[in-house]
C-alpha cells in the first residue's frame, strides 16, 4: 500500500475551500432566498400601488393601502438595491480569494516539482576564498537588505535582452489579490451611488467613497505591484547590468557574494533564516541581486548568473 503524502500547501488550500463551501455559500444561498422572496413581495406591491392609482373611486381601505404602499414602495426599492449591490461585492470578494488560493498553492506546487524533477542535478561548485582577495578583505557580510522572506520571493528569469530579477508569481498573486479586492468594492460601490442617487458627486463626496469602501485596498494592491516589479536587468546584448537605478558594465563586475542571515519573526510569524546573492564590483560596492529564503533556488540562479559573467562566487557559510 502506497503511502498518502499530505503537503501543507494542499492543506492550506483545504482550509478556505471548508470555509467558503460550509459556512460562506450557505449563509449566501439563505440571504439570496430572502431577497427574491422580498423581490417578489415588492413587485406585487408596485402592482398593487399601480392598480390603486388608477381608480377613480377608493374605499377607506383602499385609500389606507395606497398610503402605506406610497411610503413603504420606495423605502424598499432602496433597501433591497442596497442588498442586491452587496451581493455583488461580496461575490466579487470571494471570487477574488478563490483565484489567491489557488494560485498560491499552484505557483508554489510548481515551484517545488520544479526542483525535485530527475533533470535538475547535484553539481559541485567551488568557491573561492574571499580571505585570499585584496577586495574580498574589504568586502562586509553584513545583510544589504534588512528584509526577508521564507520562501523564493524572487526569480531569475530569460528575457528577449538577456535576464531579469523579479517577484515570483506567488508573491505577485498576493499584489494582485489586494488590488482586485480594492477595485471590485470601489467599482461597484460608485456603480451603486450612481444607480441609487440623483445628488451629483462631488470631489469630496467621491474621496469618502473611494476611501471607505475598496480604496485602501486598491492603494496597496497597486504600491505592491510597483514593490514586486522588476529590480534587477541584465542585458546580454549590450553587456550590462542595470541595478539600484545604477548600469555596471559586465567588465566592472568582480564577484559575487552568497550570504545567510537570520530573521527573527514577531509573535505571529516564526523566525527563519534566508539568504542574498550580491553582486561586488571592482570599486567594492555591493549590489544586491536575490533576497529570499529559498536556498536551492538561490545558489542554482548564483551558479548561472557567475557563469554568465564569468566571476567567482564568494561563500561565508551557505552550504
Amino acid at each position: 500500500m502506497s503511502k498518502i503524502s499530505l503537503k501543507s500547501s494542499w492543506l492550506f488550500l483545504l482550509i478556505p475551500i471548508g470555509i467558503i463551501y460550509f459556512v460562506v455559500v450557505p449563509e449566501l444561498e439563505a440571504k439570496y432566498k430572502g431577497y427574491n422572496n422580498n423581490q417578489v413581495t415588492l413587485q406585487k406591491d408596485i402592482q398593487t400601488l399601480d392598480s390603486l392609482k388608477q381608480l377613480n373611486t377608493l374605499t377607506r381601505s383602499g385609500e389606507h393601502l395606497i398610503k402605506k404602499l406610497g411610503i413603504t414602495v420606495p423605502i424598499h426599492k432602496k433597501v433591497y438595491g442596497k442588498e442586491k449591490f452587496l451581493f455583488y461585492k461580496t461575490g466579487g470578494m470571494l471570487l477574488v480569494l478563490v483565484f489567491m488560493g489557488i494560485g498560491m498553492v499552484t505557483t508554489s506546487y510548481l515551484s517545488n516539482k520544479k526542483k525535485t524533477v530527475p533533470k535538475n542535478k547535484q553539481v559541485d561548485f567551488t568557491f573561492e576564498d574571499p580571505d585570499n582577495d585584496l577586495i574580498g578583505k574589504q568586502t562586509s557580510w553584513d545583510a544589504l537588505e534588512s528584509s526577508g522572506s521564507n520562501f523564493a520571493s524572487e526569480v531569475y528569469k530569460k528575457t528577449v535582452q538577456g535576464y531579469k530579477i523579479t517577484a515570483s508569481s506567488f508573491t505577485k498573486v498576493f499584489a494582485w489579490s489586494f488590488f482586485l479586492i480594492g477595485l471590485n468594492y470601489v467599482a461597484i460601490s460608485f456603480y451603486e451611488y450612481y444607480q441609487t442617487y440623483d445628488i451629483p458627486l462631488t470631489f469630496m463626496k467621491g474621496g469618502k467613497l473611494f476611501f471607505t469602501s475598496g480604496g485602501p485596498f486598491l492603494l496597496v494592491g497597486i504600491l505592491l505591484l510597483f514593490m514586486f516589479s522588476p529590480k534587477v536587468f541584465i542585458n546580454t546584448l549590450k553587456r550590462k547590468i542595470i541595478v539600484d537605478g545604477k548600469i555596471i558594465p559586465f567588465n566592472e563586475v568582480y564577484s559575487l557574494q552568497v550570504l545567510e542571515k537570520f530573521t527573527e519573526g514577531g509573535s505571529s510569524s516564526g523566525s527563519y533564516f534566508s539568504y542574498e546573492l550580491n553582486l561586488i564590483t571592482s570599486k567594492g560596492t555591493r549590489h544586491n541581486l536575490l533576497n529570499h529564503g529559498d536556498k536551492t533556488y538561490i545558489l542554482s540562479d548564483m551558479m548561472k548568473i557567475s557563469k554568465l559573467l564569468k566571476v567567482p562566487v564568494w561563500n561565508k557559510g551557505v552550504a
